[in-house]
């Protein structure tokens, strides 16, 4: 547990402490688990790129390692001495080729798996997604079909078969969780660049959307809870063999999630809007919207570098659309975690309504954001209509740089706008 006492949910079935490898230590979801490991007991060994900051782990209390997935005798490094594996290293980034994503996502899977069955680790706690599923609709079991449509999620799924075969021929113990979309302190990608981009517009004066309220139903989950209950797996004899989705237990509109997200940096919904079915077309237009985002995204880059150059904000954040994003408020995306939850476990942040607040709250204390406007209400449950800030309020204040966090995405390479 992250307040650094024990868990009730393991106290029963918990193990002597265990070394314990985290690939992907620097990424977002990376360092949460180093430190949920950390709290809980465990000798960590933080792995990632050497381009990684791995710096403030090693201050926590972490050993710190090279890790290449594309490199075998760094994997065997980090491996040595290490009884269990929680593999989080991946590239999550929908503007990546094909290529790259298999060859992170899918083929680095397979070799960690490998390697550690070799060496006799005792447990592996691989972060999938649930992206596998492909399917779209309320309540998404484990066992339903697996149908990925983007590049990132069929790599995704390819790696998480290659996973359990590597480990199967092995014998070595695994449990799969799969996360919804992750937020959090720290994260860079997902949310994180809807924010961004809602905080540009605001900036450029555009302080209203039409919308219409309601829209497609979907969950979230928030980073400290995925980071336990990967923990949760990791020492779980019932774990053992099993497959996890994890997600919050209250969805989200797709109207509300935008209200919230808009009303944070002050910018008003107004009604009407185009009916969300309106959106169903986007499909017949995808190549010229992917088309014309690979245009724009730079516009926005550079529009972004120009306002925290002005403002003093930190260069955490990048405003970006990537159009496989549109996914997410085309449909429903609810997921079912009660299997996890028969293990024993419960949500620190079922909603991300609360959760949002506090990750909001770490955004603006640390610069990646701007202050908060003075009437902007973070509140997600109604369909009203969000209420403008002030014009005072709404200009951008400079904030002193903090020190950036890691980056997060499971450690893309640097080149990749991470998650």
């Amino acid at each position: 547990m992250t307040d650094g006492t024990e868990s009730p949910i393991l106290s029963a079935e918990k193990d002597d402490v265990s070394k314990v490898l985290i690939t992907g230590a620097g990424g977002f979801l990376g360092t949460q688990l180093c430190m949920e490991f950390l709290a809980d007991g465990h000798q960590v060994c933080a792995a990632d790129l050497g381009a990684m900051d791995l710096a403030g782990l090693a201050e926590a209390g972490c050993e710190t390692t090279l890790c290449d997935l594309g490199d075998r005798a760094t994997i065997e490094a980090a491996i040595d001495g290490c009884e269990i594996v929680v593999h989080a290293a991946g590239l999550f980034n929908h503007a990546a080729s094909r290529e790259l994503l298999f060859s992170v996502n899918s083929e680095g899977a397979q070799l960690v798996g490998e390697i550690a069955g070799d060496k006799g680790v005792q447990r592996m706690v691989l972060i999938s997604s649930v992206g596998v599923y492909g399917g779209k609709g309320m309540g998404l079991t484990e066992d339903g079909p697996k149908t990925p449509a983007t590049d990132y999620d069929q790599s995704k799924w390819d790696g998480e078969q290659r996973m359990t075969k590597a480990c199967a021929e092995r014998g070595l113990p695994l449990a799969v969780l799969r996360p919804t979309l992750i937020y959090g302190p720290g994260s860079r990608y997902g949310l994180a660049t809807w924010l961004s981009v809602l905080t540009l517009r605001h900036h450029l004066g555009l302080r209203s959307v039409p919308m219409a309220p309601g829209g497609p139903m979907g969950h979230h989950v928030h980073v400290e809870d995925v980071a336990r209950a990967a923990l949760l797996l990791a020492t779980h004899d019932d774990a053992v063999g099993g497959v996890f989705n994890v997600s919050d237990d209250e969805p989200t509109s797709a109207g509300d999630l935008v209200r919230m997200l808009a009303a944070a940096v002050g910018i008003r919904i107004t009604e009407p809007g185009l009916p969300w079915w309106t959106t169903k077309f986007v499909f017949l237009i995808r190549p010229i919207g992917a088309w014309f985002l690979g245009r724009e995204n730079p516009k926005l880059a550079h529009l972004w570098g120009k306002f925290i150059a002005e403002s003093g904000l930190s260069a955490a954040l990048t405003p970006r659309i990537d159009i496989e994003w549109l996914d997410y408020v085309l449909d429903d995306h609810g997921f079912d975690n009660a299997a996890l939850g028969r293990l024993g476990f419960t949500l620190n942040h079922p909603s991300i309504t609360e959760g949002m607040r506090t990750t909001l709250q770490w955004y603006r204390e640390r610069g990646w954001l701007p202050p908060s406007p003075a009437k902007a209400l973070l509140s997600a449950g109604s369909d009203s209509e969000a209420p403008a800030a002030s014009e005072e309020a709404q200009a951008p204040t400079p904030i002193s740089e903090a020190t950036s966090e890691p980056p997060g995405g499971n450690s893309p390479p640097p080149s990749a706008p991470p998650a």
